[in-house]
C-alpha cells in the first residue's frame, strides 16, 4: 500500500469520527483512556466498523489501525501509562486516537 493511500485512509477515518452535530459521537461509544493532543480511546469492533462504513480495504484498515496503535503506545510511554495500555490490549480492545477539533467537551458516557 502506498503512503498516499494510507494518508487518505487516515484522513477519512478522522473525518468520519469528527464531532459535528450529524456525525458519529466517538466519546459515547468508546472507553476513555487519556488525552493530550488527541483523545486516546479503546473499545471493541471499531476497526471492522470503520472498514465497512468507509469501504476500506483490509490492507488500508489494518495499516490505519497499526498507526493508531503505535500513536497510542508512544503516548502511553510518554505518560508512564504503559501498564494500563497493556491491560487494555490484553482484554482484546482496539485503540482509537482521535484529534479533537471541536470546542465543546466530549460527552463521555452520555447518549447522543
Amino acid at each position: 500500500m502506498s503512503e498516499e493511500s494510507l494518508d487518505d485512509a487516515l484522513a477519512r477515518i478522522q473525518d468520519a469520527l469528527s464531532r459535528n452535530d450529524d456525525e458519529y459521537e466517538y466519546s459515547s461509544q468508546h472507553n476513555f483512556a487519556w488525552r493530550d493532543d488527541a483523545y486516546y480511546l479503546y473499545g471493541d469492533g471499531i476497526w471492522e466498523t470503520l472498514r465497512e462504513e468507509l469501504s476500506l480495504s483490509d490492507d488500508e484498515a489494518g495499516a490505519a489501525r497499526e498507526v493508531h496503535r503505535r500513536e497510542m503506545v508512544a503516548s502511553a510511554d510518554g505518560r508512564d501509562e504503559r501498564d494500563s495500555l497493556e491491560g487494555m490490549f490484553a482484554e482484546g480492545t482496539e485503540p482509537l486516537v482521535v484529534v479533537d477539533t471541536v470546542e465543546d467537551p466530549p460527552l463521555y458516557g452520555q447518549d447522543v
